[in-house]
């Protein structure tokens, strides 16, 4: 092997890496739900929340509770136990900020 085909085969090599580096990242900074919980999660135990929308990257909507042990927990809005814990989360928003 020349010293020129050499070269090109290690810049070749550390572009490739440097691709498959940014790509695992770009995944990995994303976390998506990919499916719900299946129980109810006490209201005692949520501190907050936040939602995620279905896009190219998320592939369902979810609401995703923030729990005192700081776990989250990933939940369909669609359920109305889930729509009773946004209402309930939004009056005492509502209670804080008066």
């Amino acid at each position: 092997m020349t010293s020129f085909n050499r070269m090109s085969f290690i810049l070749a090599s550390l572009l490739g890496l440097l691709c498959l580096f940014c790509t695992s990242e770009a995944q990995s900074n994303q976390d998506c739900c990919l499916s719900y919980m299946r129980s109810e999660l006490p209201r005692r135990v949520i501190t907050g929340y936040m939602e995620q929308l279905s896009n190219e990257v998320c592939d369902i909507s979810a609401i995703i509770f923030h729990t005192r042990n700081g776990l989250k927990a990933c939940a369909n809005p669609e359920d109305n136990w889930v729509k009773m814990r946004l209402l309930w989360l939004s009056k005492k928003l509502k209670k804080m900020s008066m």
